[in-house]
């Protein structure tokens, strides 16, 4: 089996212990953007217990901090008025950040301090958030959104820096002839003008550009949550692993034969194995691994 190297980026048990990783994304130098919650009651350990698993995710933070990097140093910012239960998206956006819900659609724009600037609406259900330094937001929507009433209906959008919408992928794909969206599983803004993404359930893989198509494989296979883009390749967590109670699994497969599938093994920089559970976070070709020790870096 083929090995790709990974290296610790930040290794969770430095955090205090009152802090609780709630997502990790990337940012458009490709960058990680860890978003913590501080505050929060530990996730119950009985999985069974389904009242106690409503009550912890009806329950606030105390607050949100994010921890990221400015070139080779590591910060932490605090931000306010930032207690709400579905906050779930991290991303810049000008000189400020982006703070966004999962349901409902509310994104809290801020400064570099962490204060509140403004707020829009990205519409309910959203997948994934990735902006551009060109003020572009482009949003993934899940199978709520797309089957909802609002702008998720779409399955992915983009947003110019006031909110406005400039691109709709369902009336994009009637256009080109596409397979509609259900549920966008994937997503990769890799630059200013280019995102990549997969969707439910034909599972294509999807490459737009200056919001024309550039290129389609529409039948590529299931990626889920993030892919990285390499060369002539994709790589990504298999699909559906968590659902199905298996060890995380890298694939890797190519553009020009994408029914050729390979099996891919994560190390860290001493050799071992990084096993067990894990999801990723990509933009272009900068790739990570989150686990629940730490999180990991393609070299």
């Amino acid at each position: 089996m083929a090995q790709l190297r990974f290296r610790e980026r930040l290794n969770f048990s430095r955090l205090p212990k009152d802090w609780r990783v709630s997502n990790v994304s990337v940012d458009w130098a490709g960058n990680p953007l860890v978003l913590i919650e501080e505050g929060k009651p530990p996730y119950p350990t009985d999985h069974n217990a389904v009242d106690a698993r409503i009550k912890w995710l009806a329950t606030p933070p105390k607050t949100r901090h994010l921890i990221f990097w400015d070139g080779a140093s590591e910060r932490t910012l605090t931000f306010e008025n930032s207690a709400r239960v579905l906050t779930h998206h991290i991303q810049p956006v000008g000189e400020g950040w982006l703070l966004a819900d999962a349901r409902g659609g509310r994104a809290d724009i801020y400064d570099g301090a962490g204060h509140v600037l403004g707020a829009l609406d990205l519409g309910d259900a959203s997948e994934d958030l990735q902006t551009t330094p060109g003020g572009k937001m482009w949003v993934s929507y899940f199978d709520e959104g797309v089957f909802g009433s609002g702008i998720g209906q779409q399955g992915l959008v983009c947003f110019d820096a006031s909110g406005n919408v400039m691109f709709g992928y369902v009336d994009f794909a009637k256009q080109n002839g596409l397979p509609g969206i259900d549920d966008c599983y994937a997503m990769n803004v890799a630059g200013e003008n280019e995102v990549w993404l997969s969707y439910y359930t034909d599972f294509p893989l999807i490459c737009i550009r200056d919001f024309a198509l550039h290129r389609s494989w529409l039948e590529f296979g299931c990626m889920q949550k993030a892919f990285g883009i390499f060369e002539g390749s994709v790589i990504f967590p298999k699909c559906y692993t968590r659902i199905h109670g298996e060890a995380s699994q890298l694939v890797r497969r190519t553009l020009s034969q994408p029914s050729q599938t390979e099996a891919v093994q994560a190390i860290d920089d001493t050799g071992k194995a990084i096993g067990g559970l894990y999801s990723a976070a990509a933009r272009g070709s900068h790739f990570f691994l989150v686990t629940e020790e730490g999180l990991y870096e393609l070299r």
